[in-house]
This record gives C-alpha cells, sequence and structure tokens, in this order.
C-alpha cells in the first residue's frame, strides 16, 4: 500500500490544521498515512514512504527552527525518488515553505507545486488542502490525477 508521511510544525495551530485536511485528502484514496507533529516525528518513518509533506508556519522570515532541526537529520536518509510536498500558513513572507522545498530538493525528492495558505485556513482553504492530499495519494498509487492542486 502507498504510504504519505506528514509532518509538520504549528504555532498557532494553522499549519496544523492544513496537515490534518492534506491527510484526509490522501486518506479518501486509499493511501496508509503517517501525520506527526515535528517534536513527534521519526525520521525512520520516511525510509518505506512514497511521498513526503513537510509543513512549517513562517517563524521570523525562516521556517520553525524544530522543523529546521529535522530536516537537517533527513540528510542521511535515502529519500531520492520519493515524491515531496513543502507546505505551511504564512503572514507575509513565503521563506519558510521555500527553504522547505529547497532543501528536500536537495535530498533527491520530486516536488510538487507548494501549497501556502494566508493566515487561518477556512473551509475554502482546507478544501483547497483536501485536493492537495488528494492529488498526491493519485500521483503516488500512478492514478490519472482529475483534481489539480
Amino acid at each position: 500500500m502507498a504510504k504519505l508521511v506528514i509532518i509538520y510544525g504549528t504555532g498557532s495551530h494553522n499549519t496544523e490544521k492544513i496537515a490534518e485536511a492534506i491527510e484526509e485528502g490522501a486518506r479518501a484514496e486509499g493511501i496508509e498515512t503517517i501525520l506527526e507533529n515535528v517534536s513527534n516525528a521519526d525520521k525512520n518513518d520516511l525510509s518505506d514512504a512514497d511521498a513526503i509533506a513537510i509543513g512549517s508556519p513562517n517563524y521570523r522570515d525562516l521556517m520553525m527552527p524544530t522543523v529546521q532541526k529535522f530536516l537537517n537529520e533527513l540528510a542521511d536518509v535515502d529519500l531520492s525518488g520519493k515524491t515531496g510536498l513543502a507546505f505551511g500558513s504564512y503572514g507575509w513572507g513565503l521563506e519558510a515553505i521555500q527553504a522547505i522545498n529547497k532543501q528536500l530538493t536537495s535530498y533527491g525528492v520530486e516536488m510538487i507545486k507548494d501549497l501556502c495558505i494566508k493566515r487561518m485556513p477556512g473551509e475554502e482553504e482546507l478544501e483547497i488542502c483536501r485536493r492537495v492530499g488528494s492529488f498526491l495519494a493519485c500521483k503516488i498509487n500512478n492514478k490519472e490525477v482529475k483534481c489539480a492542486a
């Protein structure tokens, strides 16, 4: 069974809500998911994942330090060929999400378009997040993707 691992950092729970909606969309397509706050995440969960999604809100124009630390620990995990997603909430800038994308790309992850949600996601934004989760699931299941992220 295809597997998606979703790891997120959150300050005011906005990025957590995004992560939960991504998981909902992926599960609706019938794939296995692991959803973890970065504080509880285990890098070993990523070794047999088909896709990984890592999220952080912008924190002083950077990603959260805990997310950066986790990403740095992935340097010795073979992520090449996996599908990836950088996501998060932001107020003004997208530096955190862009930095996640750049670091995952450097590890050989094949990234899809970033998911950037301004501040607290409402129902419309959460539906977009679910569609992105569905898109990721379809992509790793090699299904024709009918929904665009």
